[in-house]
């Protein structure tokens, strides 16, 4: 059985946002001249047309390196063992990812729901996957240890000055705190320039000045290791402008 996590869109409908979610988180969304957006909820503060939007900053106590206890191959629930403070259903529809392990690490599940633990053990994380775990787990921080994350549509800011995760798109619309709407991933869009440009290079998530912008990525030894989010179109934008970017970050 398969379940489509894609759609065909009409010209604006990139701009609806909703207090109800409509649509599954990460839903693609394409309109008949090729941009492409994904289905996004909005996190804790409100994002400006036209800004770089990141994924959801992770916990430090939950990225990487938690204890499980033993499971077995098959099995549907993972038990984290070590003292957490986890809200219910804080990483659903996220994932965990197996970070140390022999035979186990770099593998990656889907959850479906997890309970709640406030300073205690014990959090269990229900799989989203019918035939569970592919290899068991074993007890131990020598053995086995793991990572959570939340969708990477979940809860999305504006991209900080210090980036804290992957850039994910570009808000087409001004997009309102817990609201859901769409993020532009690939094709024209305008965005917020924090420097001038030059056209046809390739441009960069550039926080360092202003929240949200970008700026060339003009390989001369500084400001390489940005994440690229596209080629500059038309005539480069001054600092503070809004430039025509070709985005390609997510077809």
């Amino acid at each position: 059985m398969s379940f489509p996590n894609g759609i065909y869109g009409k010209y604006g409908w990139e701009k609806d946002t909703t207090t109800t979610q409509k649509h599954v988180l990460g839903t693609r969304m394409e309109l008949p001249d090729g941009r492409v957006f994904r289905y996004s909820e909005i996190g804790g503060s409100d994002i400006a047309a036209g800004a770089i939007v990141q994924a959801a900053a992770g916990v430090a106590a939950h990225d990487q390196d938690l204890v499980v206890s033993a499971a077995s191959a098959g099995a549907t629930t993972v038990t984290l063992s070590g003292s957490l403070t986890i809200t219910k259903d804080q990483y659903k529809d996220g994932y965990l990812h197996i970070n140390s392990g022999s035979g186990r690490a770099g593998q990656v599940y889907r959850i479906k729901s997890n309970t709640a633990v406030s300073s205690a053990t014990g959090c269990v994380l229900t799989l989203d996957e019918e035939d569970g775990l592919k290899t068991a787990l074993t007890a131990g921080a020598s053995n086995t240890e793991v990572g959570l994350s939340v969708n990477t549509y979940s809860n999305v800011i504006i991209s900080p000055t210090s980036v804290s995760n992957l850039a994910i798109g570009v808000a087409p619309i001004a997009l309102t705190t817990n609201y859901y709407g769409w993020v532009q991933t690939w094709g024209p869009a305008s965005v917020l320039a924090n420097a001038a440009g030059v056209v046809g290079e390739p441009v960069r998530v550039g926080g360092a000045s202003t929240a949200g912008g970008y700026e060339d990525l003009d390989r001369d030894g500084t400001g390489e290791n940005e994440q690229v989010i596209g080629v500059q179109m038309l005539i480069a934008p001054a600092n503070a402008d809004y430039g025509l970017v070709f985005l390609q970050i997510s077809p």
